[in-house]
C-alpha cells in the first residue's frame, strides 16, 4: 500500500524552549563568504528577511561581490575584497558580525570556524563537518553559540529528509541519499552545477559506505545503478561518492541506521571525463589550473541549461512491527529556477543554506557544533514555504495478510 502526505511532522523537544531567556537578535550583520552562485541565492534571501541589518558580501574577486550587491540590495548588501588565505583581513571582517555564512571552498571551513568562535558570531557552512571541525563542539557550546555545519543541499536538506522519515518509524534498517542530475548544455560540453574542484574531488576520490557497524571505503565509480527518481525526471545512473551524510547519520540519527550510503548521479560522458581526469593525474598544479580555467563557472549556468536537479532520501525500518518505507524528495527544472536568477542545484542549496541561517539568527539552534540531521524537521519545513522548494513524501508499508 502506498499513499503521500504532507511533510509536517510533529515537533519533539522544541529547541526554543531552551532559550526563552535570550532576547532575540534584531537586524543582525551577516557575513557571507564566496559570492558565487550559491552564495547569491542565500543573499537573496536574507536581503528579504526584517532579520538582516547588513550582509557584508565577501569575495576574493572584488567584480563579483560588488555585481552581487548591486543584483540583490545596494541598499542592505555591501561588497568587501577578501582572501580567506589572510588570517587578519578574515578576522577584522568578522568583527561585529552576528553570523558568519561560509559558502567559500570547503578546505577554509576550520579557520573561518575558529575565527567566528574568536568573534560573536555564529556560523554555517555548506559542507565539510569533519573531525576537526565537530571536535569543536564543546568550545562552541560553552561559549554558548551554535556552528551549523554542512547546510546546503545534500550534506544539509537531505539529512533534515532522513530525520524526518527516521522520526516517523520505530527502528531504522537503511538510509539511501540519491543526488540526481540530468543538466545538459548546448553551449558547454561539460557542465558541473557545483564548484568544479570540490565535484572532482569528491568523485576521483574512494567512496564511502556504512554498513555493519563501520565505515567501508570503495574504489570511485563502484555501485551503479539506474536509480528511478520520480517524475520528472526519471531513472539516472547514479554511484557511489563520499559524502558527509554517510559519516554524520549513524551517529546524530536519534535511531541508529545499519546501512547508510550516498550516490551521485553521473552520466556517461562525465564518468569518461572524470577517468581520464584521473589518468592524467589531474591535480599536479599546472594540469589542474589549466582544466579549472576551462569550465564554466556555476553562477554562469542559470538560464543556459536544461534537465532537473533532485534530492531524493529512502530510508527503510519497522513502524508498529510492520516493515515501512519512508522516501522524501524534491526536485527543480533548471528552467524554472532561471526566474531566480539561479540553476536549480545552486537555488536549492543556497535556499537550504539562508533557511539555515535565519534558524540560528532566531535561536532556534542549539548551542554547540550542530549536523543538520539534530535539527526540528518541522522547523525547516516551515521556513521552506514559500521559496519554490516542494518537498514530497512517499510512504509504502508492507503487511503479511495470511
Amino acid at each position: 500500500m502506498s499513499l503521500r502526505r504532507s511533510c509536517y511532522v510533529s515537533p519533539g523537544r522544541s529547541s526554543a524552549s531552551r532559550f526563552d531567556t535570550i532576547k532575540k537578535r534584531e537586524e543582525s550583520r551577516v557575513l557571507l563568504l564566496g559570492c558565487g552562485a550559491v552564495g547569491a541565492v542565500v543573499a537573496r534571501h536574507l536581503a528579504a528577511s526584517s532579520l538582516v541589518r547588513t550582509i557584508v558580501a565577501a569575495d576574493m574577486d572584488p567584480e563579483r561581490s560588488k555585481a552581487l550587491a548591486r543584483v540583490v540590495s545596494p541598499r542592505k548588501v555591501r561588497p568587501l575584497r577578501l582572501d580567506l588565505r589572510e588570517e587578519g583581513a578574515l578576522a577584522t571582517a568578522a568583527r561585529g558580525s552576528s553570523l558568519i555564512v561560509n559558502a567559500a571552498h570547503p578546505k577554509f571551513n576550520l579557520p573561518v570556524m575558529k575565527a567566528a568562535l574568536e568573534t560573536t558570531a555564529d556560523y554555517l557552512d555548506l559542507a565539510g563537518g569533519g573531525k576537526d571541525q565537530l571536535a569543536l563542539h564543546g568550545k562552541w557550546r560553552r561559549a554558548g553559540r551554535s556552528a551549523l555545519l554542512g547546510m546546503g543541499e545534500d550534506p544539509g536538506l537531505s539529512n533534515v529528509f532522513a530525520r524526518h522519515a527516521a522520526d516517523a518509524l520505530d527502528e531504522v534498517t537503511t538510509v539511501r541519499i540519491r543526488d540526481g542530475e540530468t543538466a545538459r548544455s548546448e553551449v558547454y560540453p561539460v557542465v558541473l552545477l557545483f564548484s568544479p574542484e570540490v565535484f572532482i574531488e569528491e568523485t576521483l576520490a574512494p567512496a564511502i559506505v556504512f554498513e555493519g557497524g563501520r565505515w567501508k571505503k570503495l574504489p570511485p565509480f563502484r555501485g551503479r545503478e539506474d536509480f528511478p527518481f520520480p517524475p520528472p525526471v526519471g531513472a539516472v545512473p547514479v554511484y557511489h561518492v563520499s559524502h558527509e551524510e554517510v559519516e554524520t547519520l549513524p551517529r546524530f540519527l536519534p535511531k541508529r541506521p545499519r546501512y547508510v550510503d550516498f550516490k551521485l548521479a553521473l552520466l556517461p560522458d562525465t564518468v569518461r571525463w572524470l577517468r581520464w581526469l584521473k589518468r592524467v593525474r589531474w591535480n599536479r598544479p599546472k594540469v589542474r589550473e589549466a582544466i579549472l580555467s576551462l569550465i564554466p563557472p556555476p553562477g554562469a549556468l542559470a538560464g543556459r541549461i536544461s534537465g532537473h536537479a533532485a534530492i531524493l532520501v529512502e530510508v527503510t525500518g519497522r513502524r508498529d512491527g510492520v516493515a515501512a518505507t519512508h522516501t522524501v524528495w524534491t526536485a527543480l527544472d533548471h528552467a524554472r529556477a532561471r526566474r531566480h536568477g539561479a540553476t536549480a542545484t545552486s537555488w536549492i542549496t543556497g535556499t537550504s543554506a539562508a533557511v539555515g541561517s535565519l534558524l540560528l539568527l532566531d535561536h532556534e539552534v542549539p548551542p554547540g557544533v550542530v549536523v543538520p540531521e539534530q535539527l526540528d524537521p518541522a522547523s525547516v519545513f516551515a521556513r521552506l514555504k514559500g521559496r519554490d522548494i516542494e518537498i514530497r513524501e512517499r510512504v509504502t508499508r508492507i503487511r503479511r495478510l495470511s
